[in-house]
């Protein structure tokens, strides 16, 4: 049986001056399950990819990191990092990239000198996250980067975000999504409950 936990962690980015970060957070990825029409039961949302084991690592970031200040592209503030192990479409070890995507719920707090735009502002459930994570005979690793940065005047405004969910064709998954090459989800953060064999 298989059960997908709700995840609601935050992703705290504080400013400079802010205390100690908090170490990254890990999660196991599970197979991305869909409800199938009735009388069928639900199942892998992919019919040809499947996976032994998986992993993503969401990072903390502090400020001015989330505005790329050294380059202005999103790289310089990864959000996290993806890797799968025995990723197989059709039963073969898969070879080539997949799509990776995560939402986030975002708090902007108060703005010492008022100047940026997003001060006390709430962003709802948004993709936020996106990346490629590249196989190589069922080895696959990526990262997942910001969609873009933040205004450089916002670099003293502290925000919080929330790992939110993905909705997928009506199907709601975890934070981070990652899709197979069909775009259909395949691997999200969750648990797998086994079956006990005992009396």
């Amino acid at each position: 049986m298989r059960i997908a936990l709700a995840i609601a962690t935050l992703l705290v980015i504080g400013v400079a001056h802010a205390a100690k970060l908090p170490p990254p957070m890990r999660f196991n990825l599970v197979q991305a399950s869909c409800n199938a029409p009735a009388p069928a039961v639900a199942g892998p949302c992919s019919a040809t990819f499947r996976f032994a084991s998986g992993t993503v690592v969401m990072k903390s970031l502090r400020e001015p990191q989330p505005t790329c200040p050294k380059t202005g592209k999103p790289t310089e503030a990864p959000g996290g990092t993806i890797q799968m192990k025995g990723v197989t479409k059709d039963g073969a070890a898969f070879s080539g990239s997949l799509a990776a995507q995560g939402f986030l719920k975002t708090t902007f707090g108060s703005d010492p000198n008022g100047n940026c735009e997003l001060h006390n502002l709430y962003v709802p459930n948004l993709l936020s996250l996106v990346g490629t994570v590249s196989c190589k005979s069922g080895k696959c690793k990526g990262v997942v980067y910001p969609i873009q940065c933040l205004p450089s005047q916002c670099a003293d405004t502290p925000l919080v975000s929330e790992l939110g969910s993905v909705v997928v064709n009506g199907q709601p998954f975890g934070p981070i999504l990652v899709l197979d090459d069909a775009g259909i989800p395949f691997a999200t953060p969750g648990t797998t409950v086994p079956v006990s064999n005992e009396p």
